[in-house]
């Protein structure tokens, strides 16, 4: 058979596509023909031809064989030696960093472009091996405090995400953030170390002595947290005591350890969508004595009754002006309240309430009109526009377990009386960050008053509804044309005597010693009645035992004089009611009482 003549004649006898191939690029590779020249004979573009030639000179006979039917779709993305052994070490150092996160190293290492698809594509082909942890020095492993805080740095500008920087460095994002937000401010010298403990810190000081402290502190005020631990430890210890999370860790030791008191949940429903956001504050008091808040709250219920704990506080130093821990939410009450308030701090410029109708009645809004004080009232449905309900949570914490277990009034009112020193006298959430260092609302408010009152002016307000008189030695009060019992423990002093609303009260500072009913003829302007007398048991009571107990029949709280003998002082003797008989007449009379014949 004669040789074909042309390359469109050998064609035809080739069997295998492989051997078209090579005759085309034979000449070239063997002779050196140029490949424009050879493209003419066989009838194939150019590039073709080079392309084939390329892939022989490669890969040998392999690289004629067709590759779309081995690699079909997008060609693999060549990565240069270097970059590619640098993506094995990444994701070999840590395996849950991201493709993005690779990809924007390599642009800031290597100046190198790529996208995190070509990155996954790449990954896909070369799997991570099961293999032992590289060596690698994490950060509380360098000996250099300066270098671990360089090799942080230095990875967030490689690119590298905070958490994978915590991550395989083995330290909280909160200290990487923290040294990376230096770095920014202060450039290297961020990077120094500027320990805030002094050089005589202990190394460990969570101590039996400091636990046992914390201990107390805990069963004490089982509802508190670090925060108030912190400040009640700082009135117990000398010097100041350990940072707060210091004193979380010592609570957690001993929840584990001590059988402390665990951390307290509330007994509130959860918050609904939207009631974490910042309410607006229509009276925020910008100085001290600006504005005032006045507010009751549920305390604890004695004998089915509930108590109630009525508090007014400044607004700028969140001190407790006055509290008093009462039976009664009426206006009586937040009249005596504020008469102490005004008397010891004078006037602030505005009193902030809700819209109880304790405080829109007329007695304490002609009140405050009387000594020129605004009244402010909350919006219905905004209870934390009056910046007291949110001390009422201090109140919860600290002293809520305490009242729980008080039996009496008077124990309710004990304690509600330190929790009112020992939130005006320990560090406020509110000042934790003043410049002036002053933490408490005692330091806060120091020596500064209100708006002074005129002598005399607070009485004249209160002339209706308060007066003042002097206890005998008996224990009464005289007012208008009677007698009444008010404590025989406060001879010689001076007690307030409160008439609003048919109910007359006595107290002395912030206590309620006796309550009687009255009828009052407005025409004559004069008490027709007092009756009803209650008695309170009250830290003021006389330590002296009675020479004789009277029951309720025989001891005459409430003594009228005879208009017409008003002036006869053989008559006052009747204030002393127990002691107005003489001795063989008493005798004789309980003699006759109990049935004994003399």
């Amino acid at each position: 058979m004669p040789e074909p003549q042309t390359f469109q004649q050998l064609r035809l006898l080739f069997t295998d596509p492989i051997q078209h191939d090579y005759e085309v690029i034979r000449t070239v590779v063997l002779f050196g023909e140029r490949v424009t020249v050879r493209g003419e004979e066989t009838g194939l573009d150019r590039t073709t031809v080079a392309d084939k030639a390329r892939r022989f000179i490669e890969k040998g006979m392999l690289g004629l064989v067709d590759e779309r039917t081995t690699q079909a779709g997008r060609k693999p993305h060549p990565f240069p030696e270097h970059i590619a052994s640098y993506i094995l070490f990444v994701k070999y150092l840590y395996p849950p960093i991201h493709d993005r996160e690779i990809a924007r190293i390599l642009q800031r290492k290597f100046g190198y472009a790529t996208n995190h698809h070509t990155v996954n594509h790449f990954l896909e082909r070369h799997p991570i091996p099961v293999q032992l942890p590289l060596p690698w020095t994490t950060f509380h492993q360098f000996e250099d405090a300066y270098q671990a805080r360089w090799a942080v740095v230095r990875l967030y500008y490689e690119g590298w995400h905070k958490r994978s920087i915590a991550g395989v460095l083995k330290l909280s994002s909160k200290h990487v953030w923290a040294i990376i937000e230096a770095f920014k401010r202060d450039e290297f010298a961020g990077l120094e170390d500027r320990r805030s403990r002094p050089a005589a810190h202990p190394s460990m000081q969570l101590t039996l002595p400091f636990l046992h402290d914390v201990l107390q502190v805990q069963q004490e005020y089982p509802r508190a947290g670090r925060f108030r631990v912190r400040g009640l430890l700082g009135q117990r210890m000398e010097g100041e005591p350990p940072s707060e999370a210091t004193v979380g860790r010592a609570m957690a030791h001993n929840r584990a350890h001590h059988d402390a008191p665990g951390p307290w949940a509330t007994d509130d429903a959860p918050m609904a969508e939207g009631d974490d956001e910042v309410k607006e504050m229509p009276y925020q008091p910008l100085y001290r004595h600006h504005y005032w808040f006045l507010d009751y709250r549920y305390l604890v219920r004695l004998d089915g009754t509930w108590t109630y704990s009525l508090c007014v506080i400044d607004g700028y130093s969140r001190r407790i002006l006055a509290g008093m821990a009462t039976a009664h939410q009426d206006t009586v009450a937040v009249l005596q309240l504020l008469s102490a308030a005004l008397g010891e701090y004078g006037c602030p410029a505005a009193m902030v309430s809700d819209n109880g109708s304790v405080f829109t009645s007329d007695a304490y809004e002609g009140l405050l009109a009387d000594l020129e004080i605004e009244v402010c009232h909350i919006e219905k449905g905004k209870p934390w526009e009056n910046l007291i309900e949110a001390q009422w949570k201090v109140e919860l914490r600290l002293a809520d377990a305490k009242f729980e277990r008080a039996t009496t009034l008077e124990e309710v009112q004990a304690l509600h009386a330190a929790f009112i020193e020992t939130f005006n006298t320990t560090p406020h959430w509110a000042h934790r960050e003043r410049d002036d260092g002053l933490k408490t609302p005692d330091a806060v408010l120091q020596w500064v008053h209100g708006r002074e009152l005129e002598p005399g002016q607070l009485q004249r307000a209160l002339r209706e509804t308060q007066v003042e008189r002097t206890v005998d030695r008996a224990g009464y009060v005289s007012i208008q044309r009677f007698y009444i019992y008010a404590e025989r423990g406060l001879s010689r002093r001076r007690v307030s005597i409160w008439l609003y609303d048919g109910r007359l009260q006595i107290a002395h500072r912030d206590a309620v010693l006796a309550q009687y009913t009255y009828r009052y003829d407005r025409v004559a302007k004069r008490l027709r009645a007092i009756g009803h007398p209650h008695l309170y048991h009250t830290a003021y009571a006389s330590p002296q035992l009675e020479l004789f107990e009277l029951d309720d029949v025989q001891w005459r709280k409430v003594w009228e004089r005879d208009a017409r003998r008003r002036h006869d002082r053989g008559v006052q003797a009747a204030s002393g009611a127990q002691l107005a008989l003489p001795f063989t007449a008493m005798v004789a009379l309980l003699v006759a009482l109990h049935g004994v014949v003399s």
